[in-house]
């Protein structure tokens, strides 16, 4: 195929519309000088981070691989632990040496900085919740922009009923936090609406009830006949994945409020946890195939006492943090149930990146999708032994299928580690006496 004639960009330019409309096409895979694969395909990096910990002895493997059945608060993920790392005993050091061991709600923030702001005192207040640095989703994001990949969204920052403390974990600059977006409909409509369809077209569309997808459907039918098979085969895929997005999304319009303007948890249908996740994270799954981003990161929950976010979709109507502190047999059930529900959203997330086929690999193992929270568990508040996931491996670059058992070791090195995948060669994230990177996960 001539790449001249059929690369993405002659093929926007022809029609008028947005990146958002095309899936990544084999046409110009190698779009871009760094975080691509060997063979051309993008790398991703997707951060989930949530809140109060995990229950430990219901989230933890045994053994140095991970081919027993994976816990219950993991078991979503059964079908991929083939292409899974779980790294125990990852600490945040820089706040254990500071003192402040037991700090978890106010390192939350900052996260995927390996810094905070120092204060005084056992434990933490306020104040402390920022970062001093950029997070890595900002630096491997810039990092892309500079190399020249040109992508309609370089990095998106979202967050799912995460306004109680006003808390994002994806920092531009020390003290600079990335405001999360809180609305699905919102959030789609930005991604998925074409950049020539004039404002107000736009708004008419939404209400005749018609679908962005109409407005192009005339072009993408003549163009296509002049792709190969794969390729239309592909925006068939990704047409079809954008329509069932925008319908449910529709559909909940009418009762769903931006989460931005909440003081508590939304109970209505279609804008509960429960329909926040789902939406955001499918939104996420068709952004990363149609190459809209290479980089995300999805905060979930804010993370402060007596957030107010309950589950009455998994049957407990008791506050997260409540749950999170209740040590009783009845209360780590509890805990446990959310923690896998929130485990499932990441395995929603796999699963369609799976599905998509990338020469002989898939989305999923061009990418990395790495899980963190700020606290072992929601009862001590501990700043050790971290509870981190990571999915994919991102194009090759980490040995998976492993259970690896650290001890004293910064999450610094994680987060170098992440960086170096993306392509991004730095000798270390955060405070420099943290540097240096994570040799077992790549060998």
């Amino acid at each position: 195929m001539n790449n001249s004639r059929y690369s993405r960009r002659a093929l926007l330019k022809h029609m008028g519309v947005s990146a958002a409309m095309l899936p990544l096409l084999s046409t110009e895979k190698a779009q871009g000088a760094t975080a691509v694969t060997s063979d051309g395909h993008p790398k991703r990096f997707v951060a989930v981070t949530h809140a109060n910990g995990v229950v430990a002895n219901q989230f933890y493997p045994t053994g140095t691989d991970l081919s027993a059945p994976l816990p219950k608060i993991l078991a979503s993920l059964e079908p991929f632990k083939a292409k899974m790392i779980i790294p125990q005993g990852i600490d945040y050091t820089n706040i254990l040496d500071s003192g402040q061991q037991y700090d978890g709600h106010f390192s939350y923030c900052s996260t995927l900085t390996g810094t905070r702001i120092k204060v005084s005192g056992s434990e933490g207040n306020n104040s402390s919740r920022k970062a001093t640095a950029a997070s890595i989703d900002q630096l491997i994001s810039d990092n892309l922009v500079a190399k020249g990949v040109n992508l309609k969204a370089p990095l998106l920052t979202l967050g799912i009923k995460s306004v109680g403390d006003g808390c994002s974990t994806s920092w531009r600059a020390g003290g600079q936090q990335n405001a999360a977006e809180l609305d699905p409909a919102r959030l789609f409509m930005k991604l998925f609406s074409g950049t020539n369809m004039p404002p107000a077209q736009i708004m008419t569309n939404n209400m005749r009830q018609q679908s962005i997808l109409d407005f192009v459907k005339g072009e993408f039918g003549a163009f296509g006949k002049r792709l190969g098979p794969t390729d239309r085969a592909k925006i068939d895929e990704h047409m079809q994945a954008v329509r069932e997005l925008e319908i449910r999304i529709k559909n909940a319009g009418s009762v769903m409020q931006p989460a931005v303007s909440c003081s508590g948890p939304m109970q209505t249908s279609g804008s509960d946890g429960k329909a926040l996740a789902k939406n955001m994270f499918d939104i996420v799954a068709v952004a990363l195939k149609c190459d809209i981003t290479r980089v995300v990161t999805i905060t979930m929950f804010d993370d402060g006492g007596g957030d107010g976010n309950s589950f009455p979709f998994l049957g407990i109507n008791t506050d997260y943090h409540s749950v999170a502190h209740d040590t009783s047999t009845g209360g780590k059930a509890n805990k446990a149930t959310i923690d896998a529900w929130i485990y499932s959203n990441v395995a929603n997330l796999a699963t369609q990146l799976n599905a998509t086929q990338e020469g002989d690999k898939t989305a999923l193992d061009n990418s990395v999708i790495a899980t963190f929270s700020d606290m072992d568990d929601g009862a001590n508040h501990y700043n050790g032994k971290i509870p981190i996931t990571l999915t994919g491996s991102c194009g090759g670059f980490f040995k998976t299928n492993k259970n690896i058992k650290y001890s004293k070791t910064p999450l610094n090195k994680l987060l170098t580690a992440l960086s170096n995948a993306m392509d991004l060669p730095v000798m270390g994230v955060g405070d420099a006496k943290y540097a240096g990177t994570l040799p077992e996960l790549t060998s």
